[in-house]
């Protein structure tokens, strides 16, 4: 991490949809272990296009000087970029088999379905959340199940171990030597 990342004071802006991601970012935000994060209390407000000495102005004519702050908020540029990870497994049954078990598992994560034409998902754990999507091609008499995870780390490696874990067993059990 730069020095950069360390220095300064930044407003993060968290925009929701459900309660439960207004949860998520919270629960964040109360246990992050670095520096010190508040929450502005008083009225918070982001102006553009307005003549801010003029707003300013007239706050001080109402509020005590003391109790308005003025920072100008410029976007910031990060290094952080989103996961890709996909778990690949062959396995010996019919490919409606293996997609009713593919189902089955994504239901284990409460996997939350974006798009039935092409197999996406929105999957939430601890660890983060991703969005899963999945591919089934049937070749030389197997069914090669394909799950590609998108995400913030850790999420995608965490969803890659279990998938992956569910998937091998399921082979396994399929395997012509075990039926």
């Amino acid at each position: 991490m730069s020095e950069d990342n360390n220095e300064g004071r930044y407003l993060y802006i968290v925009d929701y949809e459900e309660d439960a991601e207004r949860k998520r970012a919270e629960y964040l935000f109360n246990n992050w272990d670095e520096g010190e994060i508040n929450r502005p209390s008083g009225l918070v407000r982001i102006a553009e296009g307005v003549d801010r000495d003029e707003l300013y102005e007239q706050l001080v004519a109402k509020v005590p000087e003391q109790q308005v702050d003025i920072c100008r908020l410029e976007p910031v540029d990060t290094d952080v970029e989103p996961e890709s990870v996909t778990v690949e497994q062959r396995i010996a049954a019919s490919i409606d088999a293996v997609e009713t078990f593919v189902e089955y598992i994504l239901s284990k994560k409460k996997a939350v379905l974006q798009s039935a034409a092409r197999n996406e998902y929105e999957v939430y754990t601890k660890k983060g959340r991703a969005e899963v999507g999945y591919r089934l091609n049937e070749t030389e008499g197997q069914v090669v199940a394909q799950i590609n995870i998108n995400g913030y780390p850790p999420a995608p490696s965490f969803l890659a171990e279990f998938f992956e874990a569910e998937l091998t067993e399921y082979a396994a059990s399929q395997a012509p030597d075990q039926q």
